[in-house]
């Protein structure tokens, strides 16, 4: 018979079923389900059978389950390839194989010579590999119900027992979007932290013009809140201090000459006199005449020049908006060097933004705030031998905390009574502006989902919690307080079960998990209504169960959630 070497406490996906001993085929359904393709095939036909959702991990299960047993010989691929792990399949037993590294961790691997991606151990050796694509005939075939197993021709060499158990991996890796993030901070300090961690999380390794790679986001949004032109947030961990910041801010609020040569710049020449024209002049008048326009834009890219000679500028677009009586300034940079440029880039635009709000303020006669000034950086970017300093500031002065902002989207108050969940919906302010019922968490979440009403993950996080207490409270007739512990209290303890006497180093035995009453139908064929109870006659579930079956399979399901962990044990 076919011996698994498939951990013990693998996943039902990574189970095999097992068909005659005498058979050398194995079949491969990929994507499909195993128990709707074996009602297809005589279980005669096949020795064993098993899916392959990804050739990135699965692939090096396989061949190493495929080792141990010699006694297969052919392997019909068969199924839907949702993910292409059956074309890479193929490919290892036509194309072969060679030495290569995963995608995202960068661990050495034999990589299958294809299109796609598929690795297998470093630990398993070649000539091990190549045995195995000798001695195994791999076919794709489209319907396994009409596929002829008596004409498939079993290759004459075979191989040696080998068995390469898959050892425990240690990796700590992240993936994420490549394009898209959004980071937001009070002050350029808070923003600059932020992103630093995004991109040593979620940035790609790539080649630049430099011979040196770099760590990239696409797309990178940054929103400086609160920042006071008037006294600058400078933290002694910034790459800049104060009198660099002081020098620079001219670069970018003043027509100063970039040097000698006809493509040197500063901003400021670009947005006051490259062009022969002053934009943030112009753009000043144009916001004093029609404060509602959303025409107001400074561009610094020159496409007479800038696309076919080196040194365009990086800093390409100033958008100006007022909303309300709030100045908002967005700037878009094709290019960012995050560690160095950008702390200097967003003291000098805030600045400049600062000056803007001064002229607009006297031109319009009327009060006019400080907005948000937000940086779109389209290449966001740490060279590499900036990233062990941006782990080092990162790890000492980024100290994230539950809910250190409030969402913009509004908070809840949260209540459980009369057999629903009511979250009435507030605004920053603590106006109500709406309210969710349901009776149920998962009601709730669709509610919320739709709504679109939480924007941060903390927030989401903790609304989930407090939900799940509040459902928890309403199954088991508890009083509910938010952002309090449930009183469980108020149920009875169950009882305890004896044990025997034991040395005082041993751990004692857990408690049994609770009875559940689960009546049976008098015809296992119809459906019964059922209610789940914990000791003390609390009911904490009710449903309908469609079959026995399925009514047995409830009653593990409750058994192994082991209510009694919701009973309060003094002490």
């Amino acid at each position: 018979m076919f011996a698994s070497i498939l951990q013990e406490n693998a996943t039902s996906s990574n189970k095999l079923a097992t068909g005659s001993p005498e058979s050398r085929v194995a079949i491969v359904t990929l994507w499909s389900k195993v128990s709707e393709m074996a009602k297809k095939v005589p279980p005669d036909r096949y020795a064993v059978m098993g899916q392959l959702f990804s050739a990135e991990r699965g692939l090096d299960l396989l061949v190493r389950n495929l080792l141990a047993n010699p006694q297969i010989g052919g392997l019909v691929v068969t199924g839907v390839d949702f993910s292409k792990s059956g074309i890479v399949l193929l490919d290892f037993f036509r194309n072969g194989f060679e030495r290569g590294e995963t995608k995202i961790t960068r661990k050495p691997v034999w990589r299958v010579k294809s299109e796609f991606e598929g690795y297998i151990g470093l630990d398993i050796p070649a000539d091990a590999l190549e045995s195995l694509r000798t001695s195994v005939a791999a076919v794709r075939v489209p319907d396994i119900a009409t596929f002829d197993f008596a004409g498939l021709q079993l290759p004459a060499a075979t191989r040696e027992k080998r068995v390469f158990e898959k050892a425990d991996e240690q990796v700590q890796a992240r993936v994420g979007e490549q394009a898209g993030h959004v980071v937001r901070g009070k002050t350029v300090a808070e923003a600059w932290l932020k992103i630093l961690d995004a991109i040593l999380k979620f940035g790609r390794e790539s080649e630049t013009h430099y011979d040196e790679p770099q760590r990239e986001i696409l797309n990178l949004l940054s929103i400086i809140e609160e920042e006071d032109p008037a006294n600058f947030f400078i933290p002694d961990y910034l790459p800049c201090d104060a009198s660099r910041i002081r020098a620079y801010i001219p670069r970018i609020t003043r027509d100063l000459p970039g040097g000698i040569h006809q493509n040197e710049y500063t901003y400021g020449s670009r947005m006051r006199s490259w062009f022969g024209t002053d934009q943030v002049k112009r753009a000043v008048d144009k916001l004093s005449r029609e404060p509602v326009s959303r025409a107001v834009v400074i561009g610094l890219w020159d496409p007479t020049k800038d696309l076919e000679i080196g040194g365009s500028p990086c800093l390409n677009h100033v958008w100006l908006r007022l909303a309300g009586d709030k100045l908002v300034m967005t700037c878009i940079f094709r290019s960012h060097d995050m560690f160095e440029g950008y702390p200097e880039n967003a003291f000098g635009l805030r600045t400049l933004q600062e000056e803007i709000r001064q002229e607009l303020e006297q031109r319009l006669r009327r009060p006019i705030t400080l907005g948000e000034l937000m940086i779109l950086s389209q290449s966001a970017h740490l060279y590499r031998d900036t990233w062990e300093w941006a782990q080092h500031v990162t790890r000492d002065h980024l100290h994230r905390r539950h809910l250190e902002r409030l969402d913009p989207r509004g908070n809840f108050l949260i209540a459980a009574n009369h057999g629903e969940i009511v979250l009435e919906h507030t605004g920053p302010g603590g106006e109500k502006i709406g309210e969710f019922r349901g009776r149920s968490g998962e009601e709730l979440r669709d509610h919320l989902v739709r709504a679109d009403a939480v924007s941060l993950p903390a927030h989401a996080l903790d609304l989930g919690l407090e939900i799940m207490k509040a459902e928890v409270a309403l199954k088991a007739g508890l009083p509910y307080v938010q952002d309090q512990p449930l009183a469980l209290h108020g149920l009875q303890r169950p009882p305890e079960v004896p044990v025997p006497a034991q040395r005082t180093d041993q751990i004692p035995a857990r408690p049994a998990a609770p009875a559940v009453a689960l009546a049976a139908p008098a015809n296992p064929r119809s459906p019964v209504r059922f209610t789940a109870r914990i000791p003390g006659g609390r009911v904490i579930k009710e449903g309908l169960v469609p079959t026995e079956n399925q009514r047995m399979q409830y009653i593990k399901i409750l058994r192994a959630a082991r209510i009694d962990s919701f009973v309060h044990r003094p002490g």
